[in-house]
């Protein structure tokens, strides 16, 4: 048993890290089954379609049993005029008379039909507007973590674009230093010009160790937002996902088709509806009713004894429930529904506006964030040749290392401003890929 837990174990710690390299759809996927998030969300679904049944059922026919059994230690007693059993008796004069049994038992079977409902029927109505409100709930919570996933997943990405960065110009100053070495010993630089290259050094060591720290935080962050184990293995993607060719001209947005939209327009209908159910309050309501029972009368306790008679009482009925006067209860719940309804409307039409607002803000946000990325790849190709020129002047001794640092910070903070403007624009394409592209469940 011990090793078919340890072989299960080292299962769902490699569970990522063998196949290929996972995207944010294949990581969104995992979530769906594992997400706490998202599982929760799911479940809202489900009651909200139990919660239909409950209000369906509620309108169908109930049948209920019931047995009782009564022992009375004093039977009641009724007192009549004596001159009913004495002739001749005092007028005045009262008898009591015992009615009844010590011990008595019935059992019925009772079964209720509701005929008709405008409150059953507006309130049926509402529960299945809230499944749908649900479902789209569940839409835009998929949508968010989705989007959350993506973001997630380009965090690491990046981290891992700046750490190979950093190793690959510490291994070009190592080298660096090395040629400095060699030019101090030919004396055609001083000994002293090591120490700029060697600052250098340290400064991307520390920062090295720190982007470290900070890609693995990212990664517990992901594997925490997919509900993936702590200790598994992923295997990640190494780029960012999209086209660097793709143009704003590709993302279209229409407002109708966003999620909260959709919500704010499903809570309006919701709460007329409510409004409805509540004025029905005040409509006639007719159930049909049938009932069977047995009773029984006995001096001993011997129901049992089936040679003794149960005596029968059948009858069936339909009621009529007529709302006549409620002291102004009805008036005032009408109203609060009235006032639910204008608010649900008036919070559409703002949501309606901060939507429009936040397209334009994406585009903008996708435009400038596309230049940045363009603009500094040329930056970035200038600076590197200053920088392999001032490299050849330091060979031929026309130059020194602290200009050549100086160089090599530039050329480094350059390349770094690209991978965060990469970064930058991978995020404006993922938040308006969300808007433009809901997903569907």
């Amino acid at each position: 048993m011990k090793r078919i837990f340890i072989f299960l174990s080292f299962l769902i710690t490699s569970l990522f890290g063998v196949g290929q390299e996972l995207n944010s759809l294949s990581l969104f996927e995992y979530a769906k089954k594992n997400s706490p998030q998202l599982l929760n969300s799911a479940s809202d679904i489900y009651m909200s379609e139990q919660k239909i049944n409950e209000i369906r059922a509620s309108g169908l026919p109930k049948i209920n049993g019931e047995l009782s059994f009564q022992n009375f230690i004093n039977v009641p007693t009724t007192v009549v005029p004596a001159s009913a059993f004495v002739p001749g008796a005092p007028e005045d004069e009262l008898i009591g008379l015992s009615f009844g049994t010590p011990f008595n038992a019935n059992y019925n079977l009772k079964v209720s039909q509701l005929i008709f409902s405008f409150n059953y029927i507006y309130g049926l109505k509402a529960a299945e507007n809230f499944s749908e409100l649900s479902r789209l709930a569940n839409i835009q919570k998929n949508q968010t973590v989705f989007e959350e996933i993506k973001l997630s997943l380009g965090q690491v990405i990046f981290l891992q674009k700046m750490q190979k960065l950093m190793v690959k110009n510490l291994e070009e100053i190592q080298g660096l230093i090395n040629k400095t070495n060699r030019l101090v010993e030919n004396g055609l630089v001083e000994k002293s010009s090591i120490n700029d290259v060697l600052v250098i050094e340290l400064d991307i060591k520390s920062g090295l160790e720190a982007i470290k720290s900070n890609e693995v935080l990212a990664i517990l962050s992901l594997k925490s937002l997919i509900g993936a184990p702590i200790d598994s293995n992923i295997t990640l993607i190494k780029n960012f996902e999209g086209s660097e060719s793709e143009t704003l001209k590709s993302f279209s947005m229409n407002p109708k088709t966003n999620n909260a939209v959709k919500i704010g327009e499903q809570n309006v209908i919701l709460n007329r509806l409510n409004l409805k159910a509540t004025q029905s309050e005040g409509y006639p309501s007719l159930y049909g009713f049938f009932n069977q029972q047995h009773m029984a009368m006995r001096n001993n306790f011997d129901f049992f004894d089936t040679s003794k008679d149960w005596y029968p009482a059948t009858l069936w009925g339909i009621n009529v429930t007529v709302p006549i006067y409620n002291s102004g209860e009805g008036k005032a719940k009408r109203k609060q529904k009235e006032l639910a309804l204008l608010k649900s409307e008036n919070e559409l039409r703002e949501i309606e506006n901060q939507i429009f607002q936040l397209y334009q803000l994406l585009q903008n946000n996708y435009k400038n964030a596309y230049l940045n990325y363009e603009n500094q790849k040329i930056k970035v190709g200038l600076v590197e040749k200053v920088y392999q020129n001032e490299e050849k002047k330091l060979g031929l001794g026309a130059s020194n290392s602290l200009t050549l640092s100086q160089r090599k910070i530039q050329l480094l903070n350059a390349q770094q401003q690209l991978i965060k403007n990469e970064f930058e624009l991978y995020k404006a394409e993922v938040q308006i890929k969300t808007h433009s592209n809901p997903i569907k469940l």
